[in-house]
């Protein structure tokens, strides 16, 4: 767990393609399916953060059974166009990958996300090497971009830093809205990442949820 943030008990998850876990060279593979596969068939409270979240977004709608609570930290929404400032950060992040400058991309990451300068050579660092394992592989994931929220049998929770892109309070009011049994917070201070920015904040409130 980050310094600050700690969840007794809690069991770390890490996608295929982040941190120390490497790509399949080609083929396909699935997010979903490795997080199912993970859970062994018990039900679980999930936390997520930013794509993270997503994936737990998409396993508790899918299999509604394997998510007892559901915790989201600025989870996206893919069925609807981003705004225009998203769309050019995306085109920028695109061009510096396409000249293989993955040290550029993940500075640009850090600023464009991070609102406090505390973590970003911690976000660069591991941003950068999450390209370096992307870079390496061929395979493509198996997914789908909408997930059917009213799915969702699990008491959420559904947070969003208070400095995050106006996208990601639209799409916190709507999961917030159109999740059955969802609660809705803002944690003030942070931005896009509150476990790196607000960490005790953000585990506080977590543990409550939980609790």
């Amino acid at each position: 767990m980050w310094d600050g943030f700690e969840l007794p008990g809690a069991i770390r998850h890490e996608l295929r393609g982040f941190g120390q876990t490497s790509l399949p060279p080609a083929g396909e593979y699935s997010h979903v399916e490795d997080l199912e596969a993970a859970l062994g068939g018990e039900p679980a409270a999930l936390v997520g953060a930013s794509f993270g979240a997503f994936i737990c977004l998409k396993v508790a709608a899918a299999h509604p059974g394997l998510v007892s609570e559901l915790v989201l930290l600025d989870a996206p929404l893919h069925d609807r166009a981003w705004s225009d400032e998203i769309v050019r950060y995306q085109h920028e992040e695109d061009g510096l990958l396409e000249q293989g400058d993955l040290r550029g991309a993940a500075i640009l990451n850090a600023d464009f996300w991070l609102t406090s300068p505390e973590p970003r050579d911690r976000v660069v660092e591991m941003q950068e090497r999450a390209f370096e394992l992307q870079a390496e592989s061929e395979a493509e994931e198996t997914t789908t971009e909408t997930v059917e929220l009213g799915a969702i049998t699990a008491r959420s929770l559904v947070a969003v830093g208070a400095l995050d892109r106006r996208d990601f309070h639209e799409f916190a009011e709507r999961l917030a809205r159109e999740i059955p049994d969802a609660r809705h917070a803002v944690i003030d201070g942070a931005g896009h990442l509150p476990a790196l920015e607000q960490p005790k904040e953000t585990a506080r409130l977590v543990r409550e949820f939980l609790a």
